[in-house]
């Protein structure tokens, strides 16, 4: 099979869009005008925390719920109120990884927009408030991740406990993916064991795996149909290598975020994994000096000519394309429930073949 037999299932199966639109995003709203609600009658004069965390959830693919979606679909069920519950925690749980990853990498932009903890900064500063904007920008930025998470937690712990304990594995994972990608770094470590295990955790089963399993868990299943697990770890990393190739070779104007930034910091990435092994003396080098103060924005660009010319972009690239075939291949072995295949091939593709 091949990725184009897989193009056939990759327009998004209406059931959950209708589900993200009409469902999801009013639960997420109804439940953050009653956290302001709760804010106020705790006597709190001001509730900036629960506001930002609501406008900052009206942006996004949704990518993790629609993947819940699919696994509680699994078994046949429709929508449910413990499902909208799983939902809704995977998308605060989404909004806290990506505020605390910007804090962690001090981001500019995030979605094309000034990253939350600078739009806070912009926000004091415009104010004249008292006080450093950057440092009063992190701080809040910082909490309205850790509300964001605390959400989330709550809504998680009143999931049937097959559920909470695929929340709490899936969170644990995502802890660990972080801690890897910040270490990675610091370590300057390239090798490609490395690469691949921080792709997995840090992005790929939180992002398709885990909330396949938290689905089908919602819905009663105790796992996944054979080959539905290893489906979910596919399309997870080929979700992340595309990441990983749109911050080194994307258009900022599509992907809302600068380009580069991985080089700078020298994260253990799968393309920098191949990198080591595929440069020239001159490639070499450069690679050496990413992640360190030496390290100027000329290289950044340099660095970038030399990856697309050794051909790591290239087997980055094949190997989204076969894992996404591979993943449509298990799809076809898997006896699912009508539409749920092509729903899953849909967003194998939605997830992997995008511009940002």
């Amino acid at each position: 099979m091949t990725v184009s037999a897989c193009q056939s299932g990759a327009t998004l199966a209406s059931a959950d869009d209708t589900f993200v639109i009409g469902e999801l995003r009013p639960y997420l709203a109804g439940l953050l005008t009653r956290e302001q609600a709760a804010w106020k009658d705790n006597g709190a004069p001001w509730w900036d925390p629960p506001e930002a965390l609501a406008a900052y959830l009206g942006d996004g693919k949704a990518l993790r719920p629609r993947f819940c979606y699919w696994g509680h679909a699994i078994a046949g069920e429709g929508t449910s109120p413990r499902l909208l519950q799983a939902c809704a925690a995977l998308e605060l749980l989404h909004a806290f990884a990506l505020i605390h990853d910007d804090l962690m990498d001090d981001a500019d932009t995030r979605r094309g927009r000034p990253a939350l903890h600078r739009e806070i900064g912009g926000q004091h500063l415009r104010h004249g408030w008292a006080g450093d904007p950057d440092g009063y920008g992190r701080a809040m930025a910082l909490l309205v991740g850790d509300l964001a998470f605390a959400v989330a937690s709550r809504l998680a712990a009143g999931l049937p406990a097959p559920a909470l304990t695929q929340w709490q594995r899936m969170v644990d994972e995502l802890v660990l993916g972080q801690f890897l990608d910040l270490a990675g770094a610091a370590r300057r470590d390239r090798s490609a064991e490395v690469a691949r295990t921080t792709t997995l955790l840090k992005s790929g089963r939180y992002t398709v795996t885990g909330p396949l399993r938290l689905g089908a868990a919602v819905a009663g299943l105790p796992e996944l149909p054979p080959g539905l697990s290893r489906y979910g770890d596919l399309v997870g990393e080929a979700f992340q290598l595309r990441d990983d190739l749109l911050g080194v070779f994307g258009d900022p104007r599509r992907t809302g975020k600068p380009v580069g930034e991985d080089l700078v910091s020298g994260k253990p990435t799968q393309l920098l994994a191949h990198a080591a092994d595929m440069l020239p003396p001159r490639g070499q080098a450069l690679l050496a000096l990413a992640g360190t103060s030496a390290f100027t924005r000329a290289n950044v660009a340099e660095l970038t000519a030399e990856l697309a010319r050794c051909g790591a972009s290239d087997r980055v690239e094949q190997k989204i394309r076969n894992n996404v075939r591979v993943a449509c291949t298990l799809l076809d072995r898997a006896a699912l429930p009508p539409g749920v295949a092509a729903a899953l091939r849909g967003l194998a593709m939605a997830a992997t073949d995008r511009r940002q």
